[in-house]
């Protein structure tokens, strides 16, 4: 192949598509929910297994065979979430299979700490019902406004297991969450992308992300075509590409 060859985005367009794609989309499942980028809600869950005891000295088991769940007396455990930064937290899902007659069910708190573990607030609250077997119960967190900050912040799941016989255990944890581009600064990084551009805000975090550094001279030139060249630099510095040692 010879030749300058350019694709049909010119830099405005292209950087937009870029700054809404967080990581490689997927083939999606016919059945499936769109779990990838900035329109859909990915998932985290949270098996048994990843909870521990809040003290010790508790007695717990987790089941196995047909059904898989944590069980205690009353005792509490916690899992921490490692989510990206800059997530806005959507939904709080809990999976428990409950038998218990006794009102002893189990309940889920989703927390926000500072860095320390202190100060937390409650950002979704869940409880299994009465008798309802296995059962998934969800809450809509978006409201509470939580974006992900992996410096300043913690997120903490606490659940409650109140019956120590089977009739109530937990299953898993799912939270949900909304990948998003960073707000737009109040001034502009390049002398023609004023800050009413249309694509403004995706060429700013782009430049802020380190992909690009535009066209020289202070400008990024927006409306240029883009070769192959500078959609594998694009790409690679998006990406994280590297290759062997």
């Amino acid at each position: 192949m010879t030749g300058r060859r350019s694709w049909p985005f010119v830099g405005g367009a292209l950087l937009s598509l870029l700054a809404g794609c967080a990581a490689p989309m997927l083939a999606q499942q016919a059945s499936g929910p769109r779990t990838y980028g900035t329109s859909g809600t990915s998932y985290y869950r949270l098996n048994p297994g990843d909870f521990v005891p809040y003290s010790s000295g508790v007695t717990f088991f987790i089941t196995g065979g047909s059904l898989y769940g944590l069980n205690a007396d009353g005792s509490a455990f916690e899992s921490s979430l490692h989510l990206p930064a800059g997530a806005l937290l959507t939904d709080f899902e809990l999976d428990a299979c409950d038998t218990a007659a006794d009102s002893k069910h189990v309940t889920a708190k989703l927390y926000e700490c500072d860095r320390f573990a202190q100060n937390c607030i409650i950002v979704g609250d869940l409880i299994s019902g009465d008798n309802n077997g296995c059962a998934t119960v969800a809450s809509d967190v978006s409201s509470m406004n939580v974006a992900v900050d992996n410096v300043g912040h913690q997120l903490w799941v606490q659940v409650i297991t109140e019956a120590g016989d089977g009739t109530s255990s937990l299953t898993g944890i799912l939270v949900g969450y909304r990948l998003q581009v960073s707000p737009a600064p109040a001034t502009a990084t390049f002398a023609d992308v004023p800050t009413d551009y249309p694509y403004f805000r995706a060429i700013e975090a782009l430049a802020a992300s380190g992909i690009t550094s535009g066209c020289g001279g202070g400008n990024f030139c927006p409306g240029q075509p883009v070769t192959r060249g500078e959609m594998a630099k694009f790409l690679a510095n998006a990406l994280g590409l590297h290759w062997p040692q």
